[in-house]
């Protein structure tokens, strides 16, 4: 999921000079990272920084940005006990959950997702994930079905109440009145061992890409149009640079059997947000097995589709780190279906994704013509081409 600029320099105000790619006009980049939601968050500003007045102006622009950073956390994060998410989570079944605005925006968007993905995209999956050891939780939670290690899989119990649990995702009911958002909670429980669970949520992917639009705007608004943003190494929001003279940021994007310094494709783009999802970040292996975080909806257990990594280009940063987690999740029939719909095309989304066959092939699978996109690894193989009605058509084997 790791999406590195190329020619970045490390420092904080770094002068043109100091950097490779530089365009005709001397100029001076503003970095800075940030700690948040288990994931590090780097802003890059370039721009003219010659004058004290200049440089606090970006500097406050930056803490700004961390401030953002934090009430978004707090708001959105399961291991924050009063957080929205954990006390939608820990409230009675078919109750209503009073929740702030930028919870209501992200369960909305994440409900007309979960539609637009038929479902693919499920952030009712939250049990399932801590089934699998993935999700993060309060400190000192201890929950019935624990393991002590990986190597011990979930019983078969469980795996099948939450899957049936997250289905009721959909039934979440959202309404504002008098100027406040609510939620209404699903009735729907499962009950194993004794123990009754109702709907549990995970917002943490879509949340960190609302807030890679929430943070591009503000920067925007500071006054800042060549700039970029990432959060969680999954979603990045670009718009120009003045390193290159097409004001075009160089990204490339990792390798999913590589090493963290490793990339097998690269595209030239602006004014663009991006996400990357994959089953190489979050993961751990069970014989010859890899589980890793994304849950398939219609199983409840770890993805098993042969995709192992997934892009997407254009729209939100938000809508765009759900479509990349529901490719993953659909394997390969239903994600060509899904890249060659209205939808896809309507709104002119670049969607990429990886396919590992069953002779052990890399097989490239992408929308975006060829020659606009550079494949840094002979192992990825291409595998489709765009016919005359600009459809994807698979052309490798199974």
């Amino acid at each position: 999921m790791l999406k590195k600029f190329l020619a970045i320099s490390a420092a904080a105000i770094a002068a043109c000079a100091a950097l490779s790619g530089c365009g005709t006009n001397a100029y001076a980049r503003y970095r800075r990272t940030f700690a948040s939601f288990g994931a590090m968050a780097t802003v890059y500003l370039d721009g003219e920084f010659s004058s004290d007045e200049q440089r606090q102006d970006a500097i406050d622009t930056a803490e700004e940005i961390g401030a953002i950073l934090t009430s978004f956390e707090n708001t959105f994060s399961t291991t924050i006990e009063d957080s929205d998410v954990c006390l939608f989570n820990a409230a009675a079944p078919g109750s209503t959950v009073g929740i702030s605005e930028d919870m209501y925006n992200v369960l909305s968007l994440a409900l007309e997702m979960y539609d637009e993905t038929g479902g693919y995209y499920n952030a009712g999956v939250y049990y399932s994930v801590d089934l699998y050891n993935f999700a993060a939780r309060p400190e000192g939670v201890t929950m019935p079905y624990d393991r002590e290690e990986n190597s011990d899989l979930p019983d078969e119990r469980y795996v099948a109440a939450f899957c049936e649990l997250s289905k009721s995702f959909s039934k979440i009911e959202l309404y504002a009145e008098g100027g406040n958002y609510y939620a209404v909670k699903p009735e729907d429980t499962v009950e194993v061992d004794g123990v009754i669970y109702s709907l549990a949520i995970d917002l943490s992917g879509i949340a960190k890409g609302y807030t890679v639009d929430i943070v591009d705007k503000y920067i925007e608004d500071a006054g800042y149009p060549n700039s970029s943003f990432s959060y969680g190494m999954s979603s990045i929001a670009v718009n120009s640079t003045l390193a290159t003279d097409s004001g075009e940021w160089y990204l490339t994007f990792r390798d999913p059997r590589g090493t963290v310094d490793d990339y097998y494709m690269a595209i030239d783009v602006k004014d663009a947000c991006i996400s990357t999802s994959g089953d190489y970040e979050n993961y751990y292996e069970v014989g010859d097995r890899r589980y890793c975080h994304i849950i398939d909806p219609d199983t409840g257990s770890p993805i098993t589709t042969g995709i192992v990594t997934s892009s997407c280009i254009g729209g939100t940063a938000a809508e765009d780190d759900a479509r990349t987690t529901a490719v993953m999740a659909m394997g390969l029939d239903d994600a060509i279906e899904y890249i060659n719909s209205q939808t896809v095309k309507e709104q002119g989304l670049r969607i990429t994704f990886v396919y590992q066959n069953s002779a052990g092939e890399y097989l490239l699978v992408t929308n975006i013509p060829e020659g606009e996109y550079e494949l840094l690894n002979s192992v990825y193989i291409p595998a489709s081409r765009i016919d005359e009605n600009g459809n994807v058509v698979f052309t490798g084997t199974r």
